[in-house]
């Protein structure tokens, strides 16, 4: 790995990847450093909107109107889960470019 500089202290020779320095961390130290960790997926739900999908595919093909109003709304609810989707693919990609500095304890993009 090409050597970083840090933007605060001016040197490179404890700068690391976020993602090895967080993987290092043992559980006690990760629990006081929630700014560090990787961008969770709990944004985003799948299960509630593809379930109102299938029931209602369901319920189309039982020939009941209310089947309409399923897939309608199963639809958009994806749809809009979409933008958060990427938004965290996102935020990510960036946590996997950043760097840590080990010796003033800084992130930073390289």
């Amino acid at each position: 790995m090409r050597m970083h500089i840090c933007p605060v202290c001016e040197r490179s020779d404890r700068t690391t990847r976020l993602s090895a320095y967080w993987r290092t961390l043992p559980p006690e130290r990760r629990a006081g450093a929630p700014h560090l960790a990787r961008p969770s997926l709990d944004d985003e739900r799948w299960a509630a909107p593809l379930g109102l999908l299938t029931l209602g595919c369901a319920l189309l093909v039982s020939e009941a109107w209310l089947g309409f109003v399923g897939v309608a709304g199963g639809g958009v609810w994806l749809v809009s889960l979409r933008a958060t989707v990427a938004q965290t693919a996102r935020r990510r990609a960036e946590w996997r470019r950043k760097l840590f500095c080990r010796r003033c304890e800084r992130v930073f993009l390289p």
